[in-house]
This record gives C-alpha cells, sequence and structure tokens, in this order.
C-alpha cells in the first residue's frame, strides 16, 4: 500500500523505499530504508508498523523438513508476520506471505503424512500458497486419501479453486460422510454462494428429527442426490463408507438407474431400503417422485 499523502516529501519517498523493499523481501534494503525514515522522520504513523515487519521478515527462516518446525513457522507467520504485513501492505500483505508458504511447500515436499502435524503436510502449505494443483497431487499421493479427513479437505478445496464445484462434489461428500464436524470449515473456505443456497434448502427441507444435530452435514449428499439426480453421474469412482448417509446416497445412485430402466419390481425394494434407513429422505424422494411424474 504505497503512501500517497504530500507525495513529494522526502518522508514520504523514504517510507514508501521501505514499503517498497518489504515487499520485494529485502530485509536489508529495507532496514536502511527504515533507519532513514527514522532518522529524518521520528514522528511517521508508518514507523511502528514498518519496524515491526522488516525486523519480522529479518528473522525469517525456513524450517526445513522438520514437522514441528514448520508447525511453529505456520504459527509463527500467522501470528507474527502476517498481521504486521497488513498494516504496511494492505491488500498486498496476501500475496508477500505466500511466498514463505511456498518456500516451505517446496521444502515439504516428499515429507510423509502425519495427523498430529497435518498443517505441516506439503498440500496444506500449498493451499496456503495457492498453488492448488500441486495441492490436489500431494493429497492424493497420501494413502488412503479418500478415506482420510485431512487428505479429503485439501482435495475439496483444491479442486474448487482449480474446476469449480462440480469437480469437488465427490471428495466433498466424502468428507461429510467421514468427517461431517468439517463440512461448516470447507463451506466457509470456498464461500460457494450457490453451495450454500443448496445448504440452506437442505436444512429447510424437513425437521430432521431422526438424525443427530452433529450427524445432519453427513445426510446431505443424499438430499442433494434427492434434489438433483445428475450429481451421481459425477461421482465416479468415489469410496461409500459403511455408514447409513452414505449407504442412502449409494442407495439413490441405485434407485435413478432403476427408474431409468423401469424396473417396477426391484425398484420398489431399494425403496423400501431408503425408508428403511431415513423416512424422511424417503419421503422428500417419493415427493420428488410424484412431482416428476404427476
Amino acid at each position: 500500500m504505497q503512501l500517497d499523502l504530500f507525495l513529494d516529501s522526502r518522508a514520504v519517498m523514504l517510507a514508501n523505499d521501505a514499503i517498497d523493499a518489504l515487499a520485494a523481501r529485502d530485509a536489508a534494503r529495507a532496514g536502511v530504508a527504515l533507519e532513514r525514515l527514522r532518522s529524518e522522520a521520528p514522528d511517521h504513523p508508518a514507523l511502528p508498523a514498518l519496524r515491526t515487519s522488516v525486523r519480522r521478515l529479518a528473522e525469517w527462516r525456513r524450517p526445513g523438513t522438520d514437522p514441528q518446525a514448520i508447525l511453529f513457522t505456520v504459527r509463527w507467520l500467522d501470528e507474527e508476520l502476517a498481521p504486521a504485513a497488513r498494516q504496511v501492505l494492505g491488500d498486498a500483505a496476501s500475496a508477500f506471505v505466500a511466498e514463505f508458504f511456498r518456500e516451505m511447500a517446496q521444502d515439504a515436499r516428499g515429507v510423509a503424512y502425519e495427523p498430529a502435524h497435518a498443517q505441516s503436510h506439503c498440500a496444506a502449505l500449498c493451499l496456503r500458497c495457492g498453488e492448488w494443483a500441486q495441492a490436489e497431487a500431494a493429497a492424493a499421493a497420501i494413502p488412503g486419501a479418500t478415506r482420510r479427513s485431512d487428505p479429503l479437505q485439501w482435495l475439496t478445496v483444491a479442486r474448487y479453486r482449480q474446476n469449480g464445484l462440480v469437480a469437488a462434489q465427490p471428495t466433498l461428500f466424502a468428507l461429510a460422510w467421514h468427517a461431517p464436524h468439517r463440512l461448516a470449515a470447507v463451506r466457509a473456505a470456498l464461500a460457494d454462494e450457490p453451495l450454500e443456497r443448496e445448504w440452506q434448502a437442505f436444512e429447510r427441507a424437513c425437521d430432521w428429527e431422526s438424525v443427530a444435530e452433529d450427524e445432519l452435514p453427513a445426510w446431505f449428499p443424499a438430499w442433494f442426490l434427492v434434489e438433483h439426480p445428475v450429481a451421481g453421474k459425477e461421482l465416479g469412482d468415489v469410496a461409500f463408507p459403511d455408514s447409513p448417509p452414505a449407504s442412502a446416497a449409494r442407495l439413490l445412485v441405485a434407485l435413478l438407474a432403476l427408474e431409468r430402466r423401469g424396473d417396477q419390481r426391484r425398484l420398489a425394494g431399494e425403496r423400501e431400503r431408503l425408508r428403511r434407513l431415513n423416512r424422511e429422505l424417503f419421503a422428500l424422494y417419493m415427493a420428488r417422485r410424484e412431482v416428476r411424474y404427476s
């Protein structure tokens, strides 16, 4: 954020010199410009934030491949460097901080995934610097990625950033089944208006009295398939866990296929299975059939 007050003044030029050096991550040059500004304009309003930012930049050390050291550095960036940078660089601070995460992501390639140090994994670091394709590749390489909450969350965000909601639906649904408590955080990260409208419609669809509140997100995929049958074609090779919400979603995919074939005998039996899994979802499904075929 360039200062634009009294552009011809020496103090403003010196402040801008320090800001430019900071944005370029040149701690030595920023320190020299800062010292000149302090000497010639000790009351300049940008001095405190500049002093903190330049000091934090000079303190920067790449943590290497140690997961604990990476976690410590992530916290340091979030709590020390980023707030100071925002005061000085404004909107440009995000790109400035992203470069530090990019360096850490490069160093962390090949470091094994450890749930206790999840945010030190290369996939998480790539997401912090906008390297979406690299994040997806790193997350997908984790053994059992399609059944684990951290990789599923990273895959969902990375695929959404690259190709939108449809591309992210399979892992979003799998995350809802495996870690329903994480769905709110992912929705907030994506900030996708159509997805939020779908979620609100899901919550309003019925009372969901048969579902515990903390398990409600796990039923979102099945409801989504009731409302948008074509979404079943996008699930591809997604792994359905052995849980009632996932079983209901898998059953709905089968029901929709039976409807297309007109297999009434099997259709009746599969519908009864859906009714036993969740009466509220079954009622919504049948209501849609009545609308469709009336």
